[in-house]
């Protein structure tokens, strides 16, 4: 099931709300729980009701595991700990990674093997993180007391199951003990509403429209055609604007959907694109992940205690990890690859260069630095997109193709097929697809860098659990009040939104 299906928000939703309600007046926080696992299952099971199972076994022996390790202690604990680790990423390497391990051997050992493709069951890659993290705190003694309602919940909650936030078990299950204590129920919805809504809006209408610009260069590029170099410039843009505000909007609909039942979600997302370095930028985006690699990748690797050249090793280390998590592929390969060479060079440029200088706090830097992080991030992501490392290629060679400059034929036939620029048409800009396509993406980039982010837009009201702990300020600012003003601003873009809903699409990170 999707955030931005009918079925999710006019029916699942709903009901889901109207039973916590009445279970909450009644002050009964264990069947609260009850029926939110209920739901999460019923929400996860709709896409695919066979891999319930996975997710039931992965909750089970986590927890199981989990008690063990408070009993044990020395030789048995370790082992236990070992044990655990290995189930869990072992399951992992086998959805995620086992068909791409056995089509490797086949190509680089020219063979072909008659084997099943594997399904990657939905929110594995979150789910398994989540639950390393709760078995290496178990087994430091840094676990509350918790039931297996309050694990289970932690570990299905359906606004963050699917594509994160990461939570940590110490965020959410001192929360899930208190679902029985009365509520601002007016307060929650309306702030909870807003922002699902706003979040809906990034995701269906802009992120979506963003997406027929850039899939055609993608799939041009995946069937060999030779690409021109503005179709090239404005596929490549259109992906960073797309995967941006879908990944923006999937991760204001979490916590909007958190603050309807009471609850805050760390912020997982936070205008990334205004980073003034690339590990700031790996902060404010997927700022879960980026937290996770950090105390249980990088951390343990040595972190920044040892050697100048160990430390560039660990963070190289740590950032290919996070590429690899993205995805089984040579593309994701290269991307990790990639980011981990941007860290370790800005490690060293910090160090040697931009310090000594005194230049980070000069005006004229810092638009520098994020213009050129923006930059580094956008041509990157075409690793991401592309299916293939020759179709990436063949994009890359495309942004340097002097002698077709354009938009090829192809490219404009197919834009011209798309509601956007029915729209246009109606208005006499059709024939205008190049000024329609770049003014589509400065305006989109010019919000990204200079509109308050949706954690910005709510203060001083907590909307999640703790500050984003790096961002940099809008330059627009303006923030949302309880009232007409804003109840129909939301409105508005609640029924663009619904006019969209007619060809649902996947949120991006859902193959993750």
């Amino acid at each position: 099931m999707l955030f931005n299906s009918i079925e999710f928000l006019f029916i699942f939703l709903p009901a889901v709300w109207f039973g916590f309600w009445l279970l909450q007046r009644l002050g009964r926080p264990r069947l609260i729980m009850a029926w939110l696992i209920l739901a999460s299952f019923l929400f996860y099971g709709w896409w695919n009701p066979i891999y319930l199972w996975l997710l039931a076994l992965s909750i089970g022996v986590n927890y199981g595991l989990g008690g063990a390790l408070q009993r044990w202690q020395g030789l048995v604990k370790k082992a236990l700990l070992i044990c655990g680790i290995a189930f869990n990423i072992g399951l992992l390497a086998y959805f995620k990674y086992g068909n791409f391990f056995v089509e490797s051997i086949a190509v680089l050992n020219d063979v072909s093997f008659n084997f099943s493709h594997i399904v990657l069951p939905l929110a594995i890659s979150f789910y398994t993180f989540q639950q390393i993290t709760y078995l290496v705190d178990t087994s430091k003694g840094l676990t509350d007391s918790h039931g297996f309602l309050e694990y289970c919940l932690f570990v299905s909650f359906f606004p963050q199951l699917i594509a994160g936030p990461i939570v940590h078990h110490q965020e959410m299950l001192g929360q899930f003990k208190q679902l029985g204590t009365p509520q601002e129920t007016s307060r929650n919805l309306s702030i909870g509403l807003s922002i699902l809504v706003i979040g809906l809006f990034k995701k269906v209408v802009i992120a979506d429209s963003f997406g027929l610009f850039a899939t055609p260069i993608f799939t041009m590029a995946d069937s060999g055609v030779a690409l021109y170099t503005l179709e090239s410039l404005a596929g490549t843009f259109s992906y960073a604007m797309q995967l941006y505000f879908d990944f923006s909007g999937y991760s204001d609909m979490a916590i909007g959907l958190a603050c309807l039942f009471g609850l805050k979600l760390p912020v997982n997302f936070y205008s990334p694109y205004r980073a003034q370095n690339i590990s700031d930028f790996w902060r404010m985006w997927h700022a879960t992940l980026s937290r996770f690699l950090r105390d249980y990748v990088y951390a343990p690797l040595g972190g920044f205690l040892c050697s100048p050249r160990r430390q560039r090793f660990n963070l190289f280390m740590t950032m290919f990890a996070g590429g690899v998590w993205h995805g089984a592929g040579w593309t994701f390969f290269l991307y990790g690859v990639f980011h981990g060479i941007y860290v370790v060079l800005h490690q060293i440029w910090r160090i040697r260069v931009s310090g000594p200088l005194g230049l980070v706090g000069k005006g004229w830097y810092k638009a520098l630095a994020q213009l050129f992080t923006f930059l580094v991030v956008v041509f990157t992501l075409v690793l991401f997109r592309a299916e293939t490392v020759t179709a990436a290629a063949d994009v890359y060679q495309g942004l340097m193709n002097a002698d077709y400059w354009g938009f090829s034929p192809h490219y404009l036939q197919v834009l011209q097929a798309t509601n956007f620029f029915a729209i246009a048409d109606m208005v006499g800009l059709a024939g205008q697809a190049v000024t329609l396509v770049f003014g589509s993406l400065v305006l989109a980039i010019m919000g990204c860098w200079f509109l308050p982010s949706t954690w910005q837009l709510f203060q001083p009201i907590d909307i999640a659990l703790d500050k984003p702990p790096i961002g940099r300020a809008a330059v627009l600012s303006f923030s949302w009040q309880p009232g007409k003003v804003w109840a129909l601003f939301i409105a508005l873009l609640f029924i663009a939104s619904c006019l969209n809903l007619t060809q649902v699409s996947e949120f991006l990170y859902f193959q993750f």
